[in-house]
């Protein structure tokens, strides 16, 4: 998933493995085909998703990115 995680609605976009990291606490678990996750490139490599749905964690998906926190104004699919 090369997109990026949006916090409330802006107030904070992440977009590698080390700023999700340091942002919720724990590594989202590495994407099949991928030997080693670089912590400073995109996400793409992690599975941003299960990360988020193993921790309980409500999101939203909109175009590409995924979107934690004030989600009543987000369009996108629910998780």
């Amino acid at each position: 998933m090369c997109g990026i995680v949006v916090i409330n609605r802006g107030e904070k976009e992440i977009s590698t493995p080390r700023q999700f990291e340091q942002h919720f606490g724990f590594k989202a678990p590495k994407e099949e085909g991928y030997n080693n996750v670089n912590i400073d490139s995109c996400l793409c490599q992690v599975d941003v998703h299960k990360g988020l749905n193993d921790h309980k964690i409500p999101y939203k998906n909109d175009c590409g990115d995924v979107y934690v926190g004030d989600l009543k104004n987000v369009v996108g699919d629910g998780e």
